[in-house]
């Protein structure tokens, strides 16, 4: 089974590229993660051509996993492995997204479509899918993770926005 999801937000940023270095910069990152509790963000891998820039991190969730969850996850700690790749040409990030649950069964894989639409201004559409492999309970367990998605969109935004504001003042 699959879910889809999908957003739309303009943002004030100079550029899309400037918002496309924003995903790779690692004080947004850990802004972000402090508002995810996430924690632990490690780069696996880190490539920057002039095609694509492409980062593997692994991330640890900070939160408790919910009581019957638990048993799932080796050691109870939840850990994703997260990769983005730009395509510089199209003005895209490719995001994939792997708990280590589940023997890779779960994922989210998604892309982040930027167009300059005015001056000062970047519509991001970020579209993408859920896929959890596990007969019987899919279908909830990817309800769930797009209720996460959607609780913590606006949140995200607005730490994006806020960063962007701080690094890059008009």
């Amino acid at each position: 089974m699959t879910t889809e999801f999908r957003f739309e937000h303009v943002f004030r940023v100079p550029s899309t590229t400037a918002m496309l270095e924003a995903y790779f910069d690692p004080d947004h990152l850990a802004a972000q993660d402090v508002l995810a509790e996430l924690g632990g963000r490690t780069v696996i891998e880190s490539t920057d051509e002039p095609a694509i820039r492409r980062c593997t991190w692994r991330v640890g969730a900070l939160k408790p996993l919910p009581f019957f969850a638990r048993p799932l996850v080796p050691g109870g700690k939840l850990q994703y492995l997260e990769t983005m790749t730009w395509r510089r040409a199209d003005d895209e990030i490719d995001l994939v997204i792997k708990p280590e649950i589940l023997g890779g069964r779960v994922q989210i894989a998604a892309v982040y479509q930027l167009a300059q639409i005015g001056e000062g201004q970047v519509r991001r559409r970020y579209a993408g899918t859920i896929t959890v492999d596990v007969r019987l309970v899919a279908g909830k367990i990817e309800r769930g993770v797009l209720a996460e998605i959607e609780k913590g969109m606006p949140i995200m935004t607005k730490c994006t926005q806020d960063w962007l504001d701080r690094a890059r003042p008009a």
